[in-house]
């Protein structure tokens, strides 16, 4: 099992060339976050390409913490804008759900990365028609089974976030004001997976520290790229997360059938 580590265990290795890999790769694909979306697609394989003897759960436990540094930064240019009682609602009901989701792939092989990723695949398609069917009355499941996957691996899971808070506030005019909600109870959901990971003996400080560093770089810069071009047409952006899903699943496939 990996272990949490202090400073003197880590150090020696920060200055190792992972570690240099590690902030470029977050910085590239923090940037990819921010404009596009859908980064996790992207930061498996490059886990896997570094550390292809780590767990699921390891993989997955450190990109939390990546994404934990990348919400916090989100809630603190919003939070004069969150409902943190309604949030807070919301995340509890997905609570246990996360627990869970997070303990069953604790310490599973890294080869299960590959059905994995083809399920948030085809979750991040069907995702806008299954966010449809989520209901006041389905509210209480779907706020269970949402935060079951934000634990057990979590791309795509925005979508669904949204069409929970959406729920709270169906006007058009509110969409905005949806979305800054939504990112406030990943954070939440984040911390909770966070914590399970850190239980499970998951998180190595010398990955998740220099990923993390390269990823808030990559949205400071991603940030000011949306800002100097503006939004990329939804065409554009679609192509662009279509290519990193189509990487994800190539990448994972080739790990599962033991072709790498």
């Amino acid at each position: 099992m990996i272990r949490a580590r202090s400073l003197p265990d880590f150090l020696p290795e920060i200055l190792a060339i992972e570690s240099l890999w590690l902030i470029i790769g977050g910085c590239l694909i923090g940037i990819f976050a921010t404009v596009i979306g859908g980064s996790m697609f992207l930061s498996i394989p490059f886990l896997q390409w570094l550390f292809p003897g780590l767990s699921f759960g390891t993989l997955v436990g450190n990109l939390k913490v990546k994404g934990f540094f990348r919400s916090i930064g989100s809630t603190i240019t919003t939070h004069k804008k969150i409902d943190y009682i309604g949030n807070f609602k919301i995340a509890g009901l997905a609570f246990i759900g996360t627990i869970l989701g997070a303990s069953v792939i604790a310490h599973l092989d890294q080869k299960w990365l590959f059905p994995a990723i083809i399920f948030a695949v085809l979750l991040t398609l069907l995702a806008p028609k299954l966010s449809s069917y989520i209901s006041n009355k389905t509210f209480i499941i779907s706020a269970f089974l949402t935060g079951a996957y934000a634990g057990f691996f979590g791309a795509g899971i925005g979508i669904l976030l949204i069409a929970l808070v959406r729920l709270k506030h169906p006007k058009d005019t509110e969409i905005a004001y949806v979305k800054i909600q939504a990112r406030f109870v990943e954070l939440l959901l984040v911390v909770t997976a966070v914590g399970t990971h850190f239980f499970h003996g998951n998180l190595v400080t010398s990955i998740w520290l220099p990923l993390s560093a390269g990823a808030f770089l990559g949205g400071l810069i991603g940030g000011v790229l949306l800002d100097k071009m503006g939004h990329l047409s939804a065409s554009k952006q679609k192509a662009v997360l279509y290519t990193a899903l189509a990487f994800a699943t190539l990448a994972s496939g080739l790990k599962f059938f033991n072709i790498l």
